[in-house]
């Protein structure tokens, strides 16, 4: 039986709401018991949020591989009526190994295709980026670039979110949380499901 950690537990067991932090519903806690089930079906288990590199980027993984089950693409974009779901790592990788676990998986019966890239252009038919912090000094650039895409951008790096970035993988006193800008998803035609949302922290540009 899969054991789940406090650590991992307790940071998403909490929501955003009117700029406080609450215990989150029985409902919520309902959907935070499905994520996590996602994640230990798919070969997960266990995990704990620690800050050292090779576990937190499992951690980090297991998130982005979840994550995409929460996201619906406009219907009338190229990407969706492709049978391979694109996830780009945008600069220095550090998920090592750790992505090979996702490589191949199915989402909403799309399988996952992983793509290390270095130019903007390699992303535009790719429907998420993880934007490494090696490109933090362009992000301005990158985002701008991706505005009116239909592509997810994730990163893990302090003020993401609020310079456009849609999800936001943080480190917080030994533990991954996320962060969520609603605006630049729905301004890019992306549907992120309100289970989701319940269970992240809400930023505004």
């Amino acid at each position: 039986m899969a054991f789940w950690p406090a650590n991992i537990l307790s940071p998403l067991s909490r929501v955003a709401k009117s700029g406080m932090i609450v215990r989150c519903s029985r409902r919520a806690s309902v959907v935070l018991i499905m994520f996590l089930l996602y994640v230990h079906a798919d070969g997960f288990s266990p995990l704990h949020a620690e800050t050292a590199p090779l576990r937190e980027y499992q951690v980090k993984a297991a998130f982005l591989y979840t994550i995409t089950k929460f996201v619906e693409w406009p219907a009338l974009s190229s990407s969706v009526s492709s049978q391979t779901l694109n996830i780009a790592i945008l600069g220095q990788d550090s998920f090592g190994d750790n992505l090979d676990v996702i490589k191949g998986k199915t989402v909403k019966g799309r399988s996952i295709a992983i793509r290390h890239v270095h130019q903007i252009e390699e992303i535009r038919d790719c429907d998420v980026v993880f934007i490494s912090f090696s490109e933090k000094r362009r992000l301005t650039h990158i985002l701008k670039q991706l505005q009116n895409l239909p592509v997810l951008t994730v990163a893990d790096h302090e003020g993401f979110c609020e310079v456009g970035g849609m999800i936001n993988l943080v480190n917080s006193k030994n533990r991954v949380v996320f962060e969520i800008n609603v605006t630049a998803a729905r301004r890019a035609r992306l549907t992120i499901s309100s289970q989701l949302l319940k269970l992240a922290r809400i930023v505004v540009e």
